[in-house]
């Protein structure tokens, strides 16, 4: 098989148009046998090999293509691109929707305990690639237009006539489309990074003054040209030069007491811990906010040290600090990574796990079950992928994560699970592409 530096999907032939035209303007178009209903096409955009895939309209159409892309290459980030319908009141013509998450905006197992919007046996929502969007905190990527947030599919078009419904369904839904929610659904099952990146064509109920339109060719051409320079930045062949920000200790500590404090609505404290420098705050706040902030974390810390068993999750911190991010308006696309930030920011400094950020601001944490990087070895990690990848080979299958975890059941040695596996190789697809530099 061969490897892809991404895989990009577009639902029309409009929405491919202008990265096969990025690739005609060099004379390079290799197009592929494909089945009937979509097209493909290798591109050299920056990367020697790009797959585009041209879908179709509509949930299935997507997510059969997406599945036949990943029998042709194995890639670790899949992308789709194209036009939206704006969804929150906020959103306007030409803003560039990036999903941090994906809900169907129509399922309803609700009879059955479901949230609405969660298809049975799947998770209620599908969260975007980490790795594009920390870049869009880090890097200026068309800043002044791109917003981040929930994105929403569904088979119905959303109009002005049934638009209520969806907001109230979604409160916090910025777009909608008829492909996103299946693509993210099926990569996460195949357990690699996925991202749609949308410009907004058409407002699903404008409000009075607000444009509602912008041409199809328009739209698809904001998105491409968006989705062409995160895929050169998540390559590296941009700015190698940029500089990326880390915060002090002292800052993601602040980060968490303040949103603790928030999660559990404490009064800021009248007076502010002189112990943490909150330097790093004065690069995106004025100091009459830092002060604000200061007394928060104050409030926050003496709260986690008179209650060490509270917890927080990494989903619920994210979900605070996209609240704290609205109120200073610094939502999305700020060119760079601001504070407070992210949990995947945090985790990373703390070895990559959540529960060590907890217990290093003086929580005790989860106790959970024992980590596999610690019982197993980078031997053992290898062994388990070479032997799943052969036993599926043998029977023609495609190697998956989800396969992977119906086949350790089958197994009477012990090997990692899955979701060691990729944390050691860092996705599913590097887990996979390790046999083939092994072979090399």
């Amino acid at each position: 098989m061969r490897t892809a530096a991404a895989i990009i999907l577009t639902a029309m032939p409009e929405e491919a148009a202008p990265f096969l035209e990025l690739e005609e303007a060099a004379g390079r178009v290799a197009q592929l046998g494909t089945p009937a209903g979509f097209n493909a096409w290798y591109l050299t955009i920056a990367s020697p090999r790009v797959l585009l895939v041209q879908t179709g309209v509509g949930q299935t159409a997507a997510a059969s293509a997406l599945t036949w892309a990943l029998g042709q290459v194995s890639t670790r980030d899949v992308f789709a691109a194209g036009t939206a319908g704006g969804l929150h009141s906020s959103t306007n013509v030409g803003d560039i929707i990036v999903g941090t998450e994906y809900r169907y905006g129509a399922a309803d197992a609700t009879a059955f305990d479901y949230e609405y919007g969660q298809v049975p046996g799947q998770p209620a929502s599908f969260p975007g690639n980490p790795r594009v969007l920390e870049l869009l905190e880090e890097n200026e990527v068309h800043a002044d237009k791109i917003r981040t947030g929930l994105m929403l599919s569904s088979d119905s078009f959303v109009t002005a006539k049934n638009v209520t419904a969806a907001r109230e369904a979604f409160p916090e839904a910025l777009s909608t489309d008829m492909e996103s929610v299946a693509l993210a659904q099926v990569a996460h099952a195949y357990g690699v990074g996925f991202i749609s990146i949308r410009a907004v064509s058409d407002l699903c109920g404008p409000a009075a003054g607000q444009d509602f339109h912008m041409s199809l060719d328009s739209a698809a051409q904001l998105s491409a040209e968006a989705t062409v320079a995160l895929l050169e930045q998540l390559r590296g062949s941009q700015r190698p030069d940029r500089r990326r920000r880390q915060f002090g200790f002292d800052a993601l500590y602040a980060a968490l007491y303040a949103t603790i404090a928030v999660d559990q609505s404490l009064e800021p404290a009248e007076d502010i811990d002189p112990s943490l420098d909150l330097s790093d705050l004065s690069r995106d706040l004025h100091d009459e906010q830092v002060q604000d902030f200061a007394r928060l974390v104050a409030a926050g810390k003496k709260y986690v040290s008179e209650n060490p068993d509270t917890r927080i999750t990494s989903q619920r911190y994210d979900r605070i600090r996209a609240e704290i991010l609205r109120d200073l308006n610094l939502t999305g696309g700020r060119g760079r990574q601001t504070w407070p930030p992210t949990s995947q920011t945090i985790m990373k400094r703390f070895d990559g796990y959540w529960n060590n950020a907890m217990k290093a601001i003086g929580l005790k944490g989860g106790t959970g079950r024992r980590r596999g990087g610690l019982r197993y070895s980078s031997e053992d990690y290898r062994e388990a992928v070479r032997k799943y990848h052969a036993d599926v080979t043998k029977q023609r299958r495609h190697p998956s994560y989800a396969g992977y975890q119906e086949w350790l059941a089958t197994q009477d040695k012990t090997y990692p699970s899955g979701a060691s596996i990729r944390q050691h190789f860092g996705t599913w697809a590097d887990a996979i592409l390790s046999l083939y530099e092994q072979q090399k």
